[in-house]
């Protein structure tokens, strides 16, 4: 005769559900003018303008509006950009690529400033670089 036993238990699983992040460019990100030569380098953040090939002109600090569960923390990062002629690095407020911030009730405002490192001769003129935030919760 075989004689089984069996147990049983009621177990608890905990989670959290939040609101989905949403985020928006407010402002574009404005380096300003720069010196088409090879090696120099233009930084923005959010204490100054400041590098060799900086020439004085009018600049503005990106921003972005972050929306999401109130009191929850977030981690922000910024991917640097590269083409043959020119290295884009974003900058956050903490001077790094990546930060981390707490959303309140309200749009949480982020701004990022920049650095452009020029590799090699650009024709002159007005340049666009793409760049990716991407933002999670913790």
């Amino acid at each position: 005769m075989s004689l089984f036993m069996l147990a049983s238990a009621i177990a608890q699983a905990h989670f959290t559900l939040v609101s989905p992040v949403a985020i928006e460019q407010t402002q574009t990100l404005n380096l300003g003018l720069i010196s088409n030569q090879v090696s120099v380098e233009c930084q923005l953040d959010q204490f100054q303008r400041q590098g060799t090939g900086c020439i004085s002109s009018d600049n503005q600090l990106g921003q972005f509006a972050i929306n999401g569960d109130g009191h929850s923390v977030i981690n922000v990062t910024v991917y640097q950009t590269n083409n043959a002629n020119i290295k884009f690095t974003p900058i956050l407020p903490n001077g790094s690529q990546q930060q981390s911030f707490a959303l309140t009730q309200q749009t949480t405002l982020i701004n990022v400033g920049g650095k452009v490192d020029v590799l090699s001769d650009q024709l002159a003129g007005e340049q666009q670089l793409n760049y990716t935030i991407e933002v999670n919760y913790q």
